[in-house]
């Protein structure tokens, strides 16, 4: 539209304004679902992550105190059972037919298999010292609460061969931790009448070694799995993090040559498994003591079996007593001859449908029965204890795969914190004053290090993209002087041939004087 002076006016109307807050809305639609399609991915990984490594090593936790309760001398068995059952699970993804007979059938390995020998040697040296510790009356609550004193090593590893710096509250946050590993320690050692005196000699003091061994043994673990934490960064620095399956087969596969010089005490420890009570002594020891096993089993079958025989019989007996033949001959009809015998065969169906669901519901508690009854209750928790830290080894490795290893450890201590109040929650385990004070600095000084680590992240990603950005305008700066001193350049050689040729034209001709 245009006014008088010719001018173009725009004119807006209402549904103009409709049309633009219709297109904000769609364009906040948008980004929100941009925003959502990028984050979805990120916390689906976590809360996989998440379940796997809480869910999987608090039912790990559950199982072998379970086990170590009754065997505390069971942990190279333990360890096996566990490296077995997870190389079994994870190798089916590794094979192929194409590599042939000489690789064994299996893919070659993106890291080579010398890197991960010497990663294997820490961690299968990490796991026996840790299940071995329990031999030397360290109970599960404490072992937890010792082992969660892992930052303080790898600091001071990480330190010392990789050069790294940290932060005022990462150190302080650590020395806290490392304050509550040893009150918490020291408070248990005097809980259970082992205070710790440097006096040798004397019956007396054989409990106080024990301990100190025990504790010593945890310690030793702990400056290992360090080491080990670092060498894996090396790996993932080198080739990569997306090779944690990688890890989890070859270290658990390449581990298990290791175990054949302890092969006869491996054998007396399965032996005295399976000697074990059953599952259903287990769980019903009154009732199992006092009451035959096969009885137990039967009495499921047999009351189903009388049940459903009373109930045919009543329905037959109802069906051809004299007085109901009295009646249903007064009134014969065809078609009550009709109805009564439909009845007969609804009776009839209905019976035999109530046996075949009773008999059903009688073999499966049988089956149930048998099974619990046949089981040895160590034999079980073995298993369960294998399958679970399948799952929390799965879960601990695709972490460390996507983040650092001193992440690792924090996120491991808050979940030792879950499986140490399940334990005192569900065996009854009781602390003393003490060590639950350093159990508090403990998980303290673990949540104050992951606040400081994400904070020196943070800064770090600040700096590097302010780095970034002043290298850019540098360049920037850079590219548009070289196009200045370019463009002088073009001139001048400009100007200086154009006024060469100005002077060729401008030169007087000269003659040349010919003898004839």
């Amino acid at each position: 539209m245009a006014n008088e002076k010719g001018d173009e006016v725009v004119v807006m109307h209402d549904h103009d304004d409709d049309n633009n807050t219709e297109n904000n809305d769609n364009n906040m639609e948008t980004v929100t679902a941009g925003i959502l399609f990028a984050a979805l991915p990120k916390w689906f990984d976590a809360a996989i992550v998440g379940t796997l490594i809480f869910g999987g090593c608090c039912g790990n936790v559950f199982a072998l105190e379970a086990i170590i309760k009754d065997e505390p001398a069971a942990g190279p068995l333990i360890t096996f059972v566990q490296f077995v059952t997870v190389s079994l699970f994870t190798i089916p993804s590794f094979l192929s037919w194409s590599a042939g007979a000489s690789s064994f059938f299996m893919k070659a390995p993106v890291i080579p298999l010398r890197s991960w020998t010497i990663y294997t040697l820490f961690f299968v040296t990490v796991n026996l010292l840790n299940n071995w510790a329990f031999a030397y009356h360290i109970s599960v609550p404490l072992h937890i609460i010792l082992r969660s004193g892992g930052p303080t090593a790898s600091m001071i590893i990480g330190y010392w061969y990789n050069g790294r710096r940290y932060s005022r509250m990462q150190i302080f946050s650590v020395m806290l931790l490392t304050l509550g590993v040893v009150a918490a320690a020291l408070a248990d050692a005097k809980a259970q009448g082992k205070a710790i005196s440097l006096s040798s000699g004397g019956d007396g003091d054989k409990p106080t070694l024990t301990f100190v061994t025990g504790f010593t043994i945890l310690a030793l673990a702990m400056l290992l799995s360090a080491f080990q934490g670092v060498y894996a960064d090396r790996l993932y620095a080198t080739h990569g993090n997306t090779h944690w399956r990688e890890a989890l087969l070859y270290s658990h596969m390449l581990s298990l040559p290791f175990f054949l010089p302890t092969y006869a005490q491996l054998s007396s420890q399965f032996r005295a498994f399976m000697s074990s009570p059953s599952m259903l002594a287990d769980l019903h020891p009154a009732a199992a003591g006092s009451v035959p096993q096969d009885l137990i089993a039967g009495n499921a079958l047999n009351n189903a079996t009388m049940a459903v025989s009373h109930h045919v019989a009543a329905s037959i007996s109802s069906a051809i007593s004299p007085s109901s033949m009295v009646a249903a001959a007064a009134a014969a009809t065809p078609s009550s001859l009709t109805a009564h015998s439909g009845n007969l065969l609804a009776q009839t169906s209905n019976s035999f449908t109530n046996i075949l669901s009773a008999s059903t519901d009688a073999m499966q508690r049988d089956l149930l029965t048998t099974i619990l009854n046949k089981t040895p209750s160590k034999i079980f928790y073995l298993i369960v204890n294998a399958l679970t830290q399948y799952i929390c080894i799965r879960g601990v490795y695709l972490l460390a795969a996507k983040s650092s290893s001193l992440t690792v450890t924090i996120v491991l201590n808050i979940r030792k914190l879950v499986s140490l109040l399940l334990s005192i929650y569900i065996f009854g385990n009781s602390l003393a004053a003490g060590v639950l004070i350093g159990a508090g600095f403990v998980f303290l000084g673990g949540a104050l290090y992951g606040v400081g680590s994400a904070r020196a992240k943070s800064n770090k990603m600040n700096s590097a993209s302010a780095t970034t950005e002043l290298h850019y305008r540098h360049n920037q700066e850079r590219g548009a002087k070289r196009a200045g001193m370019s463009s002088l350049f073009s001139v001048a050689k400009n100007n200086l041939s154009s006024s060469s040729l100005g002077m060729r034209e401008t030169s007087p001709t000269r003659s040349r004087k010919v003898k004839v």
